[in-house]
């Protein structure tokens, strides 16, 4: 702790600048909330008091928490702060990050917990705390902005601006002598260049605003789009060690899952060979937790070996989705085994006990960066029996002096099919997991990291799609459950209805909801419900979708453009512009899961029920204007909007997804992998259906010859597989013809078994999964619809 000193000690506008009846109140706020958060500063007196208090410790934000007690006078994101930057004719310093932000924690302690620092804060400026998490939109205006100055971006991110909001300035990390110097710089021109900066700031947020919410011309998507782009990456794959060649290395989700989207259409084997690899190499490196499972946020470098070790919710939902997408293609079981251990540890260890999940857990712990995750030699010899110990240094490249800082990161010495032969052991996966568990329970004991315990609606929605659907590909009720709980939760706490409607509201922490939902929020809650809808036929969750979509299109949608904002319409604080980007970042577009949405709920329309009929009419021209609208900027760069591409496949080209529906919702086709090995599979495809309706059953009659039956087949494009046998049910109904004949047909539900067997054993790792499609023609007494094909790849 460094020197203490009484408040009355710093003769700085962090004392003057707030009347005791201010101070009284911050007081009385710190009283009611001590014990519900951590205390991070180094001025404390000597009875453990904090010396200094301000604006923030009104808020509720983790982040924001963690610097109530600096001694700079921090505001948060207020039109307050906005009036006093004019009024005092005083810069702002607008300081965004996240609470499991590793750097931003060294930018606290080196200048925001920093006397000198503070004081030339609270002099000249008036200091703005922001939570990215809290405010994804704002965020992403001074990211935009600091990349157009700097050409690169991060947290923690300094901008600043005038008292209007445009900036005029802005980077990422100082160190607290370039972070001074840069201070008195910006004073000396606000009060020098005064009109130069009012100029680049205009400069700066004009470009801003072109590249966020510019309306480009509008013209055809190339079918050649997608193609050319894969090319591309695959021209950038770092062959050595998986995903893109460089580092800092990131997941990539948006890229993974249409490259496997690709896969699943067109059979491309050199790109399933890019993203095995790519899986590969994060599963056997530091960037996933080997221990626990889950992945953190990136790796430092090219070989996956040693992360930045916060753990962040999307990164689960969104790898976990890969990882099961991929092993359905290839059925590698060490794919299966990191989903199958990622969404333990998200149901485990980020699940709130009232439902739904926390966003993140820290870098940090014990005031070190992975101190939590790293093994030192002599601990892990602590822990194992020699046995053990012998089989974890042949499974983990450990060693005394160690692979970072001195210790240990677990990371695979090689490929884990390959360490499993190699050992020699016919227990080896069970030894193995013996051995976890004791490492696990071991490093229960040390002190964990922070953990950010709000919830977010987008996150926990994207959480509740993977889970919902791993839940279903492998038959995990304790997944389902918890995806359950959640969206009861989020609709309970987070959905608030009124006279006007449906509103939701981004944050759930500590029993209270906060923050104007942004479009993800929205988006991401309509994916998960129909989710949910799909694989546990609870029409209220459509329902619920129907309505919290319709809410998102009163909110958000932009008919001018025929896109979407990514704000809400009302904003506390200036706004710059309002996002319409597209381009994916760290998690998926929402611009493109609202398209995903909107095609959804079109493939369902017949089942929304009357009273939305003003929605269902909708759908088709909404999907049609946005693709349209986005059809400029996705030409112009489509390395950037991966998943509008994706979303942009399934309306050209059908769903792929082991539910889908024929008759825009009036019959749903659902398949199950019964039993499987590496010569045989059997799946379960049952077909329901709505009342009123049949399909023709298979049959040689020819009085059936007017109708299409039912009919299930390879697909053409597959080689190494037949169809062996169809059982279909036993019993059928009889339809009668005017002229006295019958046909059989199928109503209500209907399983079939389909038996399929390998023709040809071949090392292309697409030949695990098998390709067939399904042919139905729905019917009632009086109409036939024309006849629809559903794909799978199973």
């Amino acid at each position: 702790m460094q020197e203490q000193h009484p408040i009355d000690a710093f003769d700085t506008p962090a004392k003057t600048d707030k009347p005791d009846t201010l101070e009284t109140q911050l007081r009385r706020i710190e009283a009611a909330k001590t014990g519900s958060y951590v205390k991070r500063t180094e001025h404390l007196d000597a009875a453990g008091k904090t010396l200094f208090i301000n604006r923030l410790i009104r808020e509720d934000s983790p982040y924001l928490l963690q610097h109530a007690h600096n001694p700079v006078n921090w505001y948060a994101w207020s039109t307050e702060a906005f009036t006093t930057a004019q009024r005092e004719h005083k810069p702002i310093f607008l300081s965004i990050g996240y609470s499991t932000c590793h750097w931003c924690h060294v930018m606290e302690v080196e200048s925001f917990d920093n006397v000198a620092v503070a004081t030339l804060l609270n002099q000249h400026f008036i200091s703005i705390k922001l939570d990215r998490e809290q405010f994804p939109d704002i965020d992403e205006v001074y990211m935009t902005g600091v990349q157009i100055m700097s050409g690169q971006g991060g947290w923690p991110m300094s901008n600043f601006l005038l008292a209007d909001g445009k900036p005029f300035f802005g980077a990422t990390y100082f160190p607290a002598a370039g972070f001074t110097h840069v201070l008195k710089q910006v004073v000396d021109a606000w009060q020098h260049k005064y009109a130069e900066l009012e100029s680049s700031a205009v400069q700066i947020s004009a470009a801003i605003d072109r590249y966020l919410s510019a309306r480009q011309p509008a013209t055809a998507l190339s079918s050649q789009l997608e193609e050319s782009m894969l090319q591309a990456l695959l021209q950038r794959e770092d062959r050595s060690y998986g995903g893109l060649a460089g580092a800092p290395k990131f997941p990539q989700e948006p890229l993974l899952l249409l490259m496997l989207d690709r896969v699943r259409r067109k059979r491309e084997l050199q790109t399933l060979a890019f993203v095995e690899r790519a899986l590969e190499g994060m599963a056997s490196g530091g960037i996933y937790d080997q221990v626990a499972g889950g992945f953190h946020r990136y790796s430092v470098d090219a070989e996956w070996l040693a992360p930045h070790f916060e753990k962040m919710l999307y990164n689960q939902s969104q790898l976990g989705l890969v990882y099961l997408q991929a092993w359905q293609l290839s059925q590698n079981p060490w794919l299966r085994r990191v989903c199958e251990q990622t969404l333990n540890y998200v149901v485990r260890d980020m699940q709130i006990p009232e439902g739904g999940f926390y966003s993140a857990t820290d870098a940090d712990s014990e005031g070190e960066e992975g101190t939590f995750f790293v093994w030192s030699l002599a601990q892990l010899e602590a822990v194992l029996t020699a046995d053990e110990m012998q089989l974890a240094r042949h499974v983990y490249d450990i060693s005394a002096s160690g692979n970072f800082e001195g210790g240990n990161i677990l990371s695979l010495r090689k490929n884990l099919a390959q360490l499993a032969t190699s050992s020699g052991r016919t227990d080896f996966y069970p030894a193995l997991d013996a051995v976890l568990r004791k490492l696990f329970a071991a490093r229960e004991q040390r002190l964990h990291p922070l953990r950010d315990d709000k919830l977010i609606v987008a996150w926990t929605g994207a959480m509740v799609t993977t889970l919902a659907r791993a839940a279903y590909a492998l038959a995990n009720t304790d997944w389902l459950a918890a995806a359950e709980r959640a969206v009861q939760l989020v609709w309970s706490k987070n959905v608030e209805v009124s006279a006007q409607g449906l509103r939701c509201r981004r944050i759930y922490l500590d029993g209270a909801v906060s923050i104007n939902g942004q479009l993800e929020d929205y988006v991401n809650l309509v994916e998960a419900l129909l989710a949910l809808f799909d694989i546990t036929s609870k029409t209220v969750y459509l329902q619920q979708a129907r309505d919290i979509f319709a809410a998102a299109l009163t909110e958000f949608w932009d008919g001018d453009s025929g896109s979407f904002y990514l704000s809400p319409q009302q904003l506390a604080g200036p706004q710059l512009t309002r996002s319409r980007s597209a381009t994916d970042g760290a998690t998926l577009s929402a611009v493109a899961t609202a398209l995903q949405c909107l095609i959804s709920l079109q493939q369902r329309s017949a089942i929304i029920d009357q009273a939305n009929t003003s929605l269902r009419d909708d759908l088709e021209p909404k999907i049609h204007a946005c693709f349209t609208a986005l059809s400029g900027a996705v030409n112009e760069n489509p390395m950037s909007h991966p998943s509008v591409l994706r979303a942009l496949a399934r309306q050209q080209r059908g769903s792929i997804d082991n539910i889908q529906f024929a008759g825009n919702g009036r019959a749903r086709l659902a398949v199950r992998t019964q039993a499987r090995d590496d010569t045989q599979a059997q799946f379960q495809i049952t077909l329901t259906l709505q009342e009123g309706l049949h399909v023709t059953a298979p049959s040689a009659d020819t009085a059936a010859n007017d109708f299409v039956p039912l009919q299930i087949k390879v697909a053409e494009s597959e080689a190494h597989w037949q169809l062996e046998s169809c059982e279909y049910p036993v019993t059928a109904d009889k339809l009668q013809n005017s002229d006295g004949t019958s046909v059989s047909i199928y109503t209500g539900n209907a399983v079939i078994l389909a038996r399929f067997i390998r023709t040809k054993k071949s090392s292309d790792a697409l030949t695990g999964s098998i390709g067939f499609q399904v042919r139905v023609q729905l019917c009632n007494d009086q109409n036939c619809l024309l006849p629809e094909i559903a794909n799978f790849r199973c």
